[in-house]
């Protein structure tokens, strides 16, 4: 066998261990979230820390931020790591994402040195805290979100600490769970670390680590190569996080991503700092949504490797909501790393138009219901706990629709949802709907993909509701013109009533439900593609009757016109209402002035009262700006002002919408306003 030949069979080898790992994982944990959910990943290191492989289906949330994690260890404990030392890690500040996802560490010594680490990282349903589930979007410090851990050695040369792993699990709910997991994440480990060595003897020492540092390099040769082909230059996006939780002020996130050569800077300063709510994150997560992005849109097919990060450098300043320190909590992690991803995809879309793509549902989407259990049996928890995580819409692309309430790339093999069979077995509820959301989905020439409506009815007496979640109040963004998605919505349905159950929209903490009470969770759609009047009119025909849009949306939105009996397209008619529908949008002429205008972290957009008056908009309202060769859709909050019938834009407006001085952009009045 050549040598090229014997460095892809070891690569194959190197992912089948991680790919096993995974299978472990599924058919021993304890959790449903981990069995059904597949919310873990699994890794292999080299001995200094450095990305090795994933399996085919781990997820980049957990992966991409274990190397930080190993750092952390190296650095702590140095030269005294042995043979039969296990690690643990959950620490955002240190490199982990929340609480919930804990991490270990296996050392795997061969022939008496430390040759490589196994990781596994899996999100274990509570880990302590204020709220059961540990997730909730009204924590005000990391300390009401669990018990939080530091790199630290839970087995010595083989001797496990029962003392700390029971102090860690009896400060945690439904500890039999927590247990079960944590001897899976044992065993899981061990096995890989077997195998490993088993394949350090069939391959030779020497061959099989220099084998592992020519993968890395052809993985980092590769990335480099595909930078090398954007256009170099400077890009500017911003973008926006509903709140943290408490005050109605949205956070702003920036980014300035500059491309030279083969390499790539990321630089996030100048967001909103830090909070006292969930909405923060430590700072692995920005590499980790500048590389998922970086190798998803660039390089989707090469090995996942730690050559993927080198060509990559990240400015973020500590103390910021985008990289946040002790005592911020940090349990609202995926919603951060989604405002990094959509802005790294806002910006690379002005270097690449053809890899624009419409804005994603938001994050995670943590619903947790809870409360006693009806059937108590010896031996298990007298609480239930049901995790919702619901998907969403995709965004579209210049080429093809969104995809429905499912997992996109940012996501690894996330399922869409809980097991209806599984939620039911479980927990004291009955799942009464489940269904895709009409007219969720983002408007376009290519249309977003559609969120998921799910309805829970309580059947326990008692229960609470705590929910964490982005977009349900700001909707996922638009590009080229393309049309916003449908907002988030959490609400509960009693006798008949709506009710909201936080002043705070998606952020919810043990709100009380009670019997025969419904949790309606009603997901966003991604954000559409270019011009909705564009788009063709059999398709819009189609998404009527599979009931992907109304009957109303399809006429005002899209000026679909069907003959008198409901079955046939009127094309002439649709062609009179398309052109009175471009009418009636109202664009403006952009002029350039020094500098941007906030009102705190709000970008501020001045209207005359004539035009606020023909948009229908008041002071505070939220609009979006939007061109249709920009990358995203730029949202601002109306001041209504003296304003000609022009409109005034600073030096980063001007670079996030990709216009110049004269040219006109369309305003469009967003349904989500100012709480």
């Amino acid at each position: 066998m050549s040598e090229f030949g014997r460095l892809e069979l070891i690569r194959e080898s190197l992912v089948a261990v991680v790919n096993e790992m995974r299978a472990n994982v599924i058919h021993s944990s304890y959790s449903s979230i981990i069995y059904e959910g597949h919310d873990f990943s699994c890794a292999l290191l080299t001995a200094d820390g450095r990305l090795v492989a994933q399996g085919n289906s781990d997820n980049p949330i957990h992966i991409f931020a274990v190397p930080y994690s190993a750092n952390e260890v190296l650095k702590k404990f140095k030269t005294d790591i042995n043979d039969g030392d296990i690690f643990l890690h959950n620490d955002p500040y240190t490199g982990g994402t929340h609480l919930n996802d804990i991490l270990m560490l296996y050392p795997v010594f061969l022939e008496g040195k430390l040759a490589m680490f196994t990781a596994t990282r899996c999100h274990w349903g509570d880990v302590g805290g204020m709220t059961v589930g540990s997730l909730s979007g009204r924590v005000k410090e990391i300390y009401q979100e669990g018990m939080r851990i530091e790199p630290t050695r839970i087995c010595k040369k083989g001797i496990m600490n029962d003392a700390f792993i029971d102090l860690l699990i009896n400060n945690m709910r439904i500890q039999h769970e927590r247990r079960g997991d944590f001897n899976t994440m044992l065993g899981t480990s061990r096995k890989a670390a077997e195998h490993i060595e088993r394949l350090f003897n069939r391959f030779g020492g020497t061959f099989f680590l220099k084998s592992i540092e020519e993968l890395i390099s052809l993985s980092e040769k590769v990335t480099r190569e595909r930078l090398s082909n954007i256009p170099a230059g400077t890009y500017f996006a911003e973008n926006y996080l509903d709140s943290n939780g408490h005050d109605p002020e949205p956070l702003l996130g920036r980014l300035k991503l500059t491309i030279y050569g083969d390499e790539l800077i990321a630089d996030f300063s100048g967001s909103s700092t830090q909070t006292n709510g969930p909405t923060n994150v430590g700072p692995a997560m920005a590499l980790n949504a500048v590389a998922s992005v970086v190798k998803s849109f660039l390089d989707p097919h090469t090995p996942v490797n730690h050559g993927v990060f080198n060509p990559i450098k990240i400015i973020n300043p500590p103390g910021s909501f985008l990289n946040a320190t002790i005592p911020a909590p940090c349990g609202g992690m995926v919603e951060c790393r989604a405002i990094m991803i959509a802005l790294m995809v806002s910006a690379l879309g002005q270097a690449l138009p053809d890899e624009l793509v419409g804005d994603l549902k938001g994050g995670a989407n943590h619903v947790y219901v809870s409360g006693p259990q009806i059937t108590y049996e010896q031996g298990k928890a007298d609480i239930f706990l049901l995790y919702e995580y619901p998907a969403g819409g995709t965004g579209a692309t210049r080429k093809t629709d969104g995809n429905h309430a499912v997992r996109a790339y940012p996501e690894g093999d996330f399922n869409a949802v809980q097991s209806i069979e599984i939620a039911e077995m479980q927990c004291p509820v009955r799942i009464e709907q489940y269904s895709l959301r009409e007219s969720s989905c983002g408007d376009g020439e290519f249309r977003g993909g559609c969120g998921m409506r799910r309805d829970i009815r309580i059947l326990s007496d008692v229960a609470s509701l705590s929910v964490l979640a982005d977009h349900a109040i700001i909707p996922p963004f638009g590009v080229a013109g393309g049309y916003s998605g449908e907002s988030n919505r959490f609400v509960v349905i009693r006798k008949g009533k709506t009710i909201q159950p936080s002043p705070i929209p998606g952020k919810v903490g043990n709100f009380e439900l009670r019997k025969d009470d419904i949790v309606r969770i009603e997901s966003s759609g991604g954000g559409g593609y270019g011009d909705p009047l564009l788009r063709n009119p059999d398709r819009v025909f189609d998404d009527l009757l599979l009931g992907y849009i109304s009957s109303e949306r399809a006429l005002q939105i899209y000026g679909l016109v069907l003959h008198a009996d409901n079955e046939k397209i009127n094309f002439d008619a649709t062609n009179k209402q398309r052109e009175d529908l471009r009418l009636l949008r109202l664009n403006l002429p952009v002029k350039l002035q020094n500098d941007d205008d906030f009102d705190g972290t709000r970008r501020r957009i001045e209207l005359s009262k004539s035009i606020a008056d023909r948009l229908g908009v008041s002071e505070g309202d939220l609009i979006e700006l939007s061109k249709s060769t920009s990358a995203a859709a730029l949202r601002a909050w109306v001041y209504v002002g003296n304003s000609d019938d022009g409109l005034s834009l600073g030096p980063t407006g001007f670079s996030a919408l990709g216009v110049n001085p004269g040219d006109r952009v369309e305003i469009r009045a967003l349904s989500a306003t100012s709480v």
